[in-house]
């Protein structure tokens, strides 16, 4: 560890002139998180690589953000010598520091201290520009939000190159100075890009005994099965926010009455990750009021948007977003509306709707989350656009008998234009087949694009039925 330090001091001293641009491709662990902290102090440009990333993706957001240096486990160095990096001959603990002669960025916007990539809707990584100031008030309030829970120890779930968690195990620590537990992202369940062992990561709260962790709603799922069936001693355990997705207020009560304290929150990369939490038990549902650093309001068609600091631009575009010295509205895309206590019900995205061939609008995320409220279905997608009925995209662990039956049940709860008269069970979607988003939601553009064959011969089997009935 000190050697690696040592070596991104010496690299400031030679280019006193030219702040680095460091790409940081590391498994979770004390490497990332210290270079994090030292590259912060000496007012570096910072990268992080998702894990989840192709070769092509990598290659295409170092081009954008001007990389010239990285710190990476040697395993990666060959790939990255190819792109043009040199590494020091001297490396300790596997990790290794690679620079490469710099270049300018197309467009870095003024203030930048940390370019989150995300891939969004498109395979295409678009880089968020972040100041540190931003990123700091942000922390500041989120510690604040979460110190009635008088936490002490907090376990990382989730890559530090996502920034949610990365706000947690950095910039809110920076003010709630929790001891940061981080494995390896293997021993918490998580391999490759979408695999989750939650075995796994039972044995690993079980061996750290935190209070405090952030999951996404599809590890919360696998936990809540788990300890219907096992039902392990996890009583040490304050506080566990889920984020990334809307959970669904059925899956949090059912958290609840295992005595997993479970809150939800909701943010987006632009708005530095976190801008509501909530931090009730007694009636779930919602993702809570707007922190200490910015306001919500609703526009007239019900998209939420959110004042306070904001992140400086995309990566590339000329247009920036005014800094946070300056309160900018920005309209986040998703809908919702708040309730008596001005607590947030997220109800889906803006572009999402479905109109069906009776003119019915339908927000896919109603009927979605009422899917995922079924216990052994994990994910799903609803399709009907311009069709005469919904049918659905489902990842589950249940029989055909036993999907058949639930799926049966929630179609009474439904009124007649939303129910699911076709389904389909496939496999779970990935961020590795470009079909999640690198916070867990789906995309609903490239799982029906995926699936576009097999959803079209579900209607026209459905259609040639019903003919043949008359």
């Amino acid at each position: 560890m000190n050697h690696l330090i040592n070596q991104i001091y010496q690299y400031d001293d030679l280019h006193p002139n030219e702040p680095a641009h460091l790409a940081i491709h590391l498994d979770n662990g004390k490497h990332w998180l210290e270079t994090d902290r030292v590259a912060t102090e000496l007012g570096w440009v910072l990268v992080p690589v998702p894990h989840f990333f192709t070769q092509q993706q990598i290659n295409h957001m170092l081009d954008k953000a001007a990389v010239n240096c990285v710190v990476c486990h040697e395993s990666i160095k060959p790939f990255y010598e190819s792109l043009g990096f040199s590494a020091c001959e001297d490396y300790s603990q596997g990790i290794c520091f690679l620079s490469r002669k710099k270049y300018s960025a197309k467009t870095l916007h003024h203030g930048t201290h940390k370019i989150t990539f995300t891939s969004g809707s498109t395979g295409t990584p678009k880089g968020v520009c972040l100041s540190k100031q931003h990123l700091s008030r942000v922390g500041q309030s989120l510690a604040g939000a979460t110190a009635e829970f008088n936490l002490t120890k907090h376990i990382s779930l989730l890559p530090y190159s996502v920034l949610l968690e990365n706000m947690a195990a950095h910039y809110a620590n920076d003010y709630a100075e929790l001891e940061i537990i981080s494995p390896p992202l293997a021993d918490v369940g998580l391999t490759g890009s979408g695999q989750f062992d939650v075995k796994k990561l039972v044995d690993a709260l079980l061996l750290h005994q935190p209070d405090s962790m952030i999951m996404m709603p599809q590890m919360l799922k696998q936990l809540i099965s788990y300890q219907i069936s096992v039902k392990a001693d996890l009583s040490f355990i304050k506080f566990i926010a889920v984020g990334g997705a809307v959970c669904t207020k059925s899956t949090i009560e059912q958290a609840h009455h295992l005595g997993l304290p479970v809150y939800q929150g909701y943010g987006i990369s632009e708005c530095g990750s976190v801008i509501t939490l909530d931090t009730n038990t007694i009636a779930p549902g919602t993702v809570g009021k707007a922190l200490a650093h910015c306001d919500l309001t609703l526009a007239e068609d019900g998209e939420i948007e959110v004042t306070g600091p904001m992140f400086l631009g995309y990566l590339g575009e000329e247009e920036a977003v005014d800094s946070q010295e300056n309160a900018t509205r920005y309209k986040t895309g998703d809908m919702g509306y708040l309730n008596d206590q001005n607590e947030l019900i997220i109800t889906g995205r803006k572009k999402n709707i479905i109109i069906n061939s009776f003119g019915r609008n339908i927000m896919p995320d109603w009927i979605e989350g009422a899917l995922l409220s079924i216990n052994g279905i994990f994910q799903a997608v609803v399709y009907g656009e311009g069709k005469p009925f919904i049918s659905a995209l489902i990842v589950t662990q249940l029989n055909p008998n036993q999907l058949n039956r639930a799926i049966t049940q929630l179609n009474q709860t439904l009124p007649d234009y939303a129910r699911i008269e076709q389904y389909l069970t496939v496999q779970p979607f990935t961020v590795a087949d470009d079909m999640l988003t690198n916070s867990g939601k789906t995309k609903p553009f490239q799982i029906i694009h995926h699936y576009k064959d097999q959803l079209e011969n579900l209607y026209a089997t459905s259609i040639k039925k019903q003919a043949n009935a008359i």
